[in-house]
């Protein structure tokens, strides 16, 4: 089984410096990360105990981005929104694991997505709004106004009134959308910082950084968890087969078998993991019919995901929605 991350920097920025409720674990000080499960948590938990609709995305807004390691510092040395918003989106994997962020241009508008691909890290409507909150915090320093925000969209329902959250960002969020992101009007990407900062190193010199730590980072990864990651962004979206994994990894067929192989799996056996956890997360997180959820994880039929998840888990997909097991309270 494979653990998701969020570096340390990430981790005490957002959450709170050691001794404000976020004191670092042992095991952070030796390899500089934290379980991505208990950050989102620790924000579930700190939204739950708010009335204010809007508190995790101002805590979002309130980043310093400084403190991010060498990607915040990139962005903060970028010289347009467009250069800041692609910095942070390509350089986020030495940030955070297990987790997709992209970014589109589509005509005279500009996404920027957000999802978390672990499966088993629910709820994370907290880690959503934080994120977006980062986001706007990147325009706000390039002078973005609000009424540059075209729109704002949540993958989780909503659990509280929304007015609270829609005054603060300046639009009624979409919620129940397949990924979190906020949409601008294109014309903001050329914009300019605000206050340019003195940056330590100059953006050249810190983005060499960034890419020889995903290279790092890469070349550290076993292929089973490469494979399952890339699996997990595209389990709905895409196409799963073998040899799309081993186009989106850069590898042969061949040569992917092969690392996996060294491993002592199969992509067979990685793909039925994958299958596996998302099965729970779509049938306790959403109201999708058996047949779209069978579709979704790429079963010919329904009957053919029934029989695999009753292989699982000792029972069918209806009557693991009946048993209460579907309960959205806890990461798991």
């Amino acid at each position: 089984m494979f653990s998701s991350w969020i570096s340390e920097d990430a981790f005490c920025e957002l959450a709170g410096r050691p001794g404000s409720g976020a004191a670092a674990a042992p095991e952070a000080a030796e390899t500089g990360l934290r379980p991505l499960a208990d950050f989102v948590r620790h924000f579930e938990e700190d939204r739950s105990t708010s009335e204010d609709g809007a508190r995790s995305w101002v805590r979002g807004e309130g980043c310093d981005l400084a403190q991010l390691g060498p990607l915040g510092q990139a962005v903060l040395a970028s010289r347009t929104l467009g250069e800041a918003l692609r910095t942070f989106q390509r350089g986020f994997p030495v940030l955070q694991s297990a987790t997709e962020m992209t970014f589109t241009q589509r005509g005279d508008e500009v996404r920027l997505g957000y999802r978390v691909l672990d499966p088993r890290i629910w709820p994370r409507r907290a880690d959503a709004e934080l994120s977006l909150g980062v986001v706007r915090t990147i325009a706000a320093r390039y002078g973005v106004p609000k009424d540059a925000i075209v729109s704002v969209s949540f993958e989780h329902a909503p659990d509280r009134d929304p007015r609270g959250l829609a005054r603060h960002i300046g639009r009624l969020p979409r919620f129940g959308e397949p990924e979190n992101a906020v949409t601008f009007a294109a014309r903001a990407l050329s914009a300019r910082p605000v206050a340019p900062p003195a940056p330590n190193r100059p953006f050249e010199e810190l983005w060499a950084a960034i890419e020889h730590a995903l290279k790092a980072r890469r070349a550290g990864d076993p292929a089973a968890l490469r494979v399952r990651q890339a699996l997990l962004g595209r389990i709905g979206r895409g196409d799963v087969s073998q040899q799309s994994i081993a186009a989106a990894l850069g590898l042969s067929e061949r040569s992917l078998r092969r690392a996996l192989a060294d491993e002592g799996v199969t992509f067979k056996e990685v793909l039925a993991e994958c299958r596996k956890l998302q099965s729970v997360a779509l049938l306790r997180y959403s109201s999708k019919a058996l047949s779209e959820v069978a579709l979704l994880l790429g079963y010919s039929d329904q009957t053919a995901f029934s029989r695999a998840f009753a292989r699982w888990y000792g029972m069918s997909p209806s009557e693991f929605r009946r048993s209460g097991a579907a309960s959205d309270s806890t990461i798991v």
